[in-house]
């Protein structure tokens, strides 16, 4: 998935208690997993490296991959979640709700990017039959059920938030996201 879409989904399922204080937690959870993608993406564009280069070649290296594995541990998120809960810090157990669920929800959308979501215990990668980016890996549909799973948390997230600027973010974040579906799926075939 996209990360503001995560962003988005989290805050709709996890922010339903009336705790405001949770919000910015929920919102760094639900970044911290790409975190390392940012950083990464962002040297190599400062190191003039191709496009190409970068998501068919350095993406898979075993270096990246060593630390995209660490931000994306569903047993380092889970050990997280019991610890603080276990310590009473609401914020910190926000963070590692937020991250799990940002591994659960990457689940179904990944297959030749998958992460290895079970490290430490293991190496294994889930590959699923359908991507939320690749074409060849039914991209469409899965790019339209992050969509649709969107939509209908910007319908939540609208009748619980009343400010102007969280309602604004809303519709940005989804008037983006059917750009980017629009140009990316549809576009193509007309």
């Amino acid at each position: 998935m996209n990360t503001p879409g995560h962003s988005l989904l989290n805050l709709a399922i996890l922010g339903r208690a009336p705790r405001p204080e949770l919000t910015w937690p929920i919102l760094i959870g639900s970044w911290l997993p790409d975190a390392a993608l940012f950083v990464f993406y962002a040297w190599a564009r400062w190191s003039n490296i191709p496009e190409a280069q970068i998501w068919d070649e350095m993406y898979y290296e075993p270096f990246w991959q060593d630390i995209f594995a660490i931000g994306n541990s569903i047993p380092l998120a889970l050990f997280g979640l019991v610890l603080f809960m276990v310590l009473k810090r609401p914020r910190l157990t926000a963070v590692c709700a937020s991250m799990l669920l940002h591994h659960l929800e990457d689940l179904p959308l990944h297959h030749d990017d998958a992460h290895r979501h079970f490290w430490p215990l293991t190496d294994y990668r889930f590959i699923s039959p359908v991507s939320y980016w690749d074409s060849d890996h039914f991209g469409r549909y899965g790019a339209l059920a992050e969509l649709s799973l969107v939509a209908l948390a910007s319908i939540v997230l609208w009748r619980r938030l009343r400010s102007r600027w969280s309602r604004g973010l809303i519709l940005l974040f989804n008037g983006l996201y059917l750009v980017v579906y629009f140009v990316g799926y549809l576009q193509p075939s007309l």
